[in-house]
């Protein structure tokens, strides 16, 4: 009888233990992640696309011919999101990570300003990350340089569950209807939760 409290303390243990390294290996991918999509929005900032390349995902480049097709194409649409002037560091945020063997994915969201004619525009994209050395080294594409509906030829190996939004470019005008609206939605949450149920 006593074996039993034993083997569950041990049992107990170990799925402390097991839980605690995977919230550590996901917080250390997930910095891993940030570090490389940093690097990946340098390159693109400062133009240094042969260190952009080098950072999009092999099978993306072979869908536009290898390297410099790619940078080609990204130069076409690139510059309807860049400002003239120098405009604050961009947020990126993880949304999402899923793992496959010893091959990750992700989704960061990416949000940052640019000016055009003397308005202010919010851009929101997204970056469809992947690594195939169990989380050490990333590669990203944008999605803003091509349409959701596309992803599958590009990029093939994407997994199916990873959620993936069109990209946004919000006036603002936009932005500041889109901001009165969440506050509105937080304000109203917010009373329902405070109102007294009735008997």
């Amino acid at each position: 009888m006593k074996r039993y409290p034993i083997l569950l303390a041990v049992s107990l243990f170990l799925l402390a233990s097991t839980t605690g390294r995977a919230q550590t290996d996901t917080a250390r991918i997930s910095a891993k992640i940030l570090s490389f999509a940093d690097s990946f929005v340098k390159a693109d900032y400062y133009k240094n696309w042969s260190a952009y390349a080098d950072l999009v995902p092999l099978s993306v480049l072979k869908y536009y011919g290898g390297k410099e097709g790619y940078i080609e194409h990204v130069g076409k649409f690139r510059p309807r999101t860049t400002s003239d002037i120098e405009e604050e560091s961009p947020e990126l945020k993880v949304l999402q990570m899923a793992t496959v063997n010893s091959e990750w994915q992700c989704v960061i969201r990416q949000s940052r300003y640019f000016h055009k004619e003397d308005k202010k525009y919010h851009f929101i994209t997204y970056f469809i990350g992947q690594s195939i050395d169990d989380g050490d080294t990333w590669k990203f594409f944008d999605v803003s340089y091509t349409t959701v509906a596309k992803l599958n030829y590009q990029f093939p190996e994407i997994f199916g569950e990873l959620a993936i939004h069109e990209p946004v470019i919000l006036t603002p005008e936009q932005e500041a209807a889109q901001q009165a609206a969440q506050q509105t939605a937080a304000v109203s949450s917010t009373a329902k939760k405070g109102t007294p149920r009735k008997k």
